[in-house]
């Protein structure tokens, strides 16, 4: 979930059209049009990522909305079973945490999926998720969607995502190289995945028993 108090809007005098902004948005919301960038209102979570992009000019600043919006899915509106079963398929937990910017749960992400979103920008815009810093979660959007097999293709001209960094997992590590490095113990945080009993991190002497 997440609430949005401003958007962003664009000074026409100041913009030179360099779609750096165009770029940086997760939502797709600012799209250069005719060396204009233009904003759609209803698709901007207020990242201000545009903004960052665009210091160098100055031509986007914030907007204060007159009423907060609210972000957020209706998570009765999928059987939890559907739900369960697409997390499942992502290697997450439906309760798990995986945009620590607006508290957004795997399961969250899932609804929203199974709801009809096929892209990353579709997931934002009915989650929240990614709207903030896009950072730690989009991965975990990215492996759902997967789940639910839609493809996300990058682009080389902009910055929003970087689906190649979805595929290394302990799980896909081939036995070859897990046999080759055995004192990471690649074997054994893999049988402990899939077992549940799994070892914090950054306290190897505390395991957590699975149920």
């Amino acid at each position: 979930m997440l609430i949005v108090a401003s958007v962003v809007e664009v000074d026409e005098l100041m913009c030179i059209g360099c779609k750096a902004c165009d770029r940086v948005c997760p939502t797709e919301a600012i799209i250069t049009v005719d060396k204009l960038a233009v904003v759609d209102e209803s698709a901007c979570t207020g990242c201000n990522k545009c903004i960052e992009a665009c210091m160098d000019h100055g031509a986007i600043n914030r907007k204060r909305l007159e009423k907060p919006v609210w972000i957020r899915v209706d998570l009765e509106s999928q059987p939890e079973e559907k739900v369960a079963a697409l997390c499942a398929g992502a290697r997450l937990h439906p309760a798990q945490s995986i945009c620590p910017c607006t508290g957004t749960r795997a399961r969250e992400v899932a609804v929203a999926i199974l709801n009809g979103a096929t892209t990353p920008a579709e997931v934002t815009i009915q989650t929240g998720a990614r709207g903030v810093c896009s950072m730690w979660c989009t991965s975990s959007v990215l492996r759902l969607l997967a789940a639910a097999g839609h493809s996300t293709e990058g682009n080389p001209k902009n910055w929003r995502l970087y689906p190649d960094g979805v595929g290394p997992g302990i799980w896909n590590v081939p036995d070859s190289v897990a046999d080759k490095y055995p004192e990471y113990r690649l074997r054994e945080s893999r049988d402990a995945l899939q077992s549940g009993d799994l070892e914090l991190v950054g306290f190897p002497n505390i395991r957590q028993e699975s149920d």
